[in-house]
């Protein structure tokens, strides 16, 4: 089931246990029919806004003329942000999808500052999506009749009558949602410095239900698995490469989730307890990742190329979130001057710059094809009068196709600053200095080149770095 078709359910499942047994005039049901319909809109509009940036990339033929292309870019980004603060009135699953997607839109190129700041940010637009997501969780669980019968024993039986019936189909959808969400949260706080709102700060990632199970799981059942597909050296099917991904993505934000548990006891200047069992809690989860699933991925990679577009895609997007998590927080430690922590990084034999660009080369070297039929009089008709449209396929580098242009900005950044240190430090030759930033500009460019983030970034990786030896005694 998409995204967007389980927000929807779960929003039916609501609708029909609340109203179960009321009465509703003609009004009411005309109004509610209308605000499902606004609702709807709202979340097409996100949506539309969310995936405009990487229409040139799904184009047969390149663009030649941007201008059409940004203002189309610019347009679908204030109709969606004046509809925010309507959504942020209107709670509903739907509703979280869409203040999701628009959180994750990034502000164009060419909106100016004073615009930027007039109206809704897409922070706030996030973290509304997270109260309103607790909100339902708890509205069908307290939910309780109006109390407008007459009779007391009437009341009863109407109350026990509203009760709802959370069945197992229910449930399984409502885990589902409430799991993105966490790791939407747990992304916005390790990326964003900002807190926890579902789950607990410093110690959420060893005490709380979500967070055990995700580690549980990780040292319980998917461990004993990873030990015998390493005995037998197993060959790499689309099913166990699949079973593997979806370990290490699991991995991937627990891991996260400790290190916004580090990077918050940094940021709040906690007692040096708090902040050790926070580090505790970080390095057991890299453990889990180097005995349980690093092993694996190992073995992943060597048959990589022999694995189809969508293995290749989802061993590339797993491994870069993990260490660009890793990346951040070795930065966040050097800002806050923890040398010994970062020694203990340096033990563990952790190296995200290296790996982060291997990942980065990796994506920018291979391709996906996207096949999408054509519309319109093209379509042939074969002799049973069936349709079968054209195929029209589009290929390029998984770069360009990354859901999450943002952490691939920030990986290409965070490599940039590492590489350029090492460069005024007489660590790195002019010629591997000029060869990682090539490829880190190449890179960049595979990305939607609409956004404020991206043009700046580029901006800094053309501006020239200053040759090692003018400035050897820099530190």
């Amino acid at each position: 089931m998409d995204p967007i078709e389980l927000f929807r359910e779960l929003d039916r499942y609501m609708d029909n246990q609340i109203d179960s047994g009321s009465y509703h005039d003609s009004v009411a049901v005309a109004q509610k029919a209308e605000r499902n319909i606004q609702i709807d809109q709202s979340l097409t509009y996100a949506t539309q806004s969310f995936t405009a940036q990487w229409f040139p990339s799904l184009l047969k033929e390149p663009l030649i003329d941007l201008t059409g292309y940004e203002e189309l870019i610019h347009e679908s980004w204030r109709n969606t942000r004046r509809d925010m603060l309507k959504v942020v009135n209107r709670t509903s699953y739907r509703s979280v999808l869409t203040l999701y997607l628009f959180g994750q839109t990034p502000i164009p190129s060419g909106i100016s500052d004073e615009e930027e700041m007039d109206g809704i940010s897409s922070v706030v637009c996030t973290q509304t999506a997270l109260l309103q997501l607790q909100q339902l969780r708890e509205r069908l669980r307290n939910h309780q009749s109006d109390g407008s019968m007459s009779s007391p024993k009437t009341k009863i039986e109407a109350q026990f009558a509203s009760q709802p019936r959370l069945t197992k189909a229910f449930l399984d959808l409502e885990n589902r949602a409430y799991w993105a969400a966490v790791i939407w949260d747990t992304s916005n706080s390790m990326t964003l410095n900002i807190r926890s709102s579902l789950t607990s700060g410093l110690r959420g990632a060893c005490l709380e239900p979500a967070w055990r199970l995700a580690r549980g799981f990780l040292v319980g059942s998917f461990h004993a698995r990873s030990e015998d597909w390493c005995k037998s050296n197993v060959e790499i099917s689309d099913n166990i490469a699949s079973q593997i991904t979806s370990a290490t993505a699991v991995c991937s934000i627990y891991t996260w989730k400790t290190i916004a548990s580090v990077k918050e006891a940094l940021r709040e200047g906690v007692e040096e307890n708090d902040l050790f069992f926070a580090w505790d809690a970080f390095l057991d989860a890299c453990n889990v990742f180097q005995t349980t699933v690093r092993p694996l991925l190992n073995i992943y990679e060597r048959q990589l190329h022999f694995l189809g577009q969508v293995e290749r895609l989802n061993w590339y997007e797993v491994v870069l979130h993990f260490y660009l998590g890793i990346f951040l927080l070795a930065d966040a430690l050097e800002g806050a001057k923890r040398r010994y922590l970062l020694l203990q990084l340096a033990e563990m034999r952790l190296d995200p710059e290296q790996e982060c660009f291997n990942v980065l080369k990796f994506g920018l070297d291979n391709k996906f094809t996207i096949h999408r039929p054509l519309e319109g009089p093209d379509n042939v008709l074969d002799v049973d009068s069936r349709a079968k449209p054209t195929l029209h396929s589009v290929t390029n580098s998984l770069i360009a196709i990354d859901p999450h242009p943002r952490y691939v900005i920030t990986s290409v950044r965070m490599i940039k600053k590492s590489i350029e240190r090492k460069y005024r430090r007489n660590e790195m030759t002019q010629d591997a200095y000029t060869y990682l930033s090539t490829t880190l500009l190449e890179v960049l460019e595979q990305l939607p080149q609409s956004s404020k983030m991206f043009r700046l970034c580029r901006e800094h990786l053309q501006q020239p770095t200053q040759p090692a030896a003018v400035i050897v005694g820099d530190i």
